[in-house]
């Protein structure tokens, strides 16, 4: 785990590097949807989360840290840092979002569900690409309890719908296990869903989810408006993105 230097060093590091440009999620409060963040007024979920939040073999919670705004830094950020060559900022960023983010909010997943996490999983690229996801990477070593391997399918024939044979878990998952799964950025959330089913097929109990950045266009209905109203404030780590507010406890 971190210390107190080390945090306040992580933090200080992201403010000067994206401070500028990242701003936490936001979801509920007839602003966003509860589960995916993007703006839907007057409702709790928008259309695409509508159909799933009933199914009882997807994410049993979503947590989003920030916004990917399609055609800016943020946007760039996301598709930059895993790159075969990637952007040095670019990496150092997103290792700093996540780290923050787990060493200080990771065990609010477990407060919330009443049960503490016992393994965590990064989602692959889908279709299957060779080498190591850099997501992965930057969680080895971060996330609390032991890794639940998933492998992607080779060919995936409409990979952003929800599949039962998108991912498949490399090991068996305890009956009573709470699995923390990472995935770096949510446009329809078919990839992250289609994980945790991979990961209730396994066994686990509960899955929380945990995206890096719901990915956003501005020129798509009111995003635009509800961007604008972002940017007056800066990414903040101490900010649960479980509850978007206090940690629980």
């Amino acid at each position: 785990m971190l210390d107190e230097d080390a945090i306040a060093r992580l933090s200080s590091a992201l403010a000067a590097r994206a401070g500028g440009y990242l701003r936490n999620a936001v979801r509920g409060s007839g602003r966003t949807c509860s589960r995916c963040a993007i703006p839907v007024y007057h409702y709790e979920h928008c259309l695409t989360c509508q159909r799933t939040t009933r199914r009882a073999d997807l994410a049993d919670q979503v947590a989003m840290l920030t916004y990917a705004v399609a055609g800016e830094r943020s946007g760039d950020l996301l598709k930059g840092y895993k790159e075969p060559e990637p952007d040095a900022g670019h990496l150092a960023t997103v290792r700093e979002l996540v780290q923050l983010a787990l060493h200080l909010h990771a065990n609010c997943a477990g407060l919330l569900a009443g049960s503490p996490l016992s393994h965590w999983a990064a989602v692959p690229s889908l279709p299957r690409k060779p080498g190591e996801h850099a997501l992965r990477e930057i969680v080895a070593g971060s996330a609390p309890g032991a890794e639940v391997r998933l492998i992607a399918a080779e060919k995936a024939r409409r990979p952003r719908t929800i599949g039962a044979g998108h991912f498949e878990a490399h090991s068996a998952v305890p009956a009573d296990g709470h699995v923390l799964l990472l995935d770096d950025t949510w446009t329809t959330g078919g990839h992250a869903e289609s994980a945790a089913l991979a990961l209730k097929k396994a066994g686990a109990r509960r899955v929380s989810l945990l995206v890096v950045a719901r990915w956003i266009k501005p020129d798509f209905g009111d995003n635009g408006w509800f961007l604008d109203k972002l940017r007056h404030g800066t990414y903040d780590p101490a900010v649960c993105p479980w509850t978007c507010g206090t940690c629980p406890g």
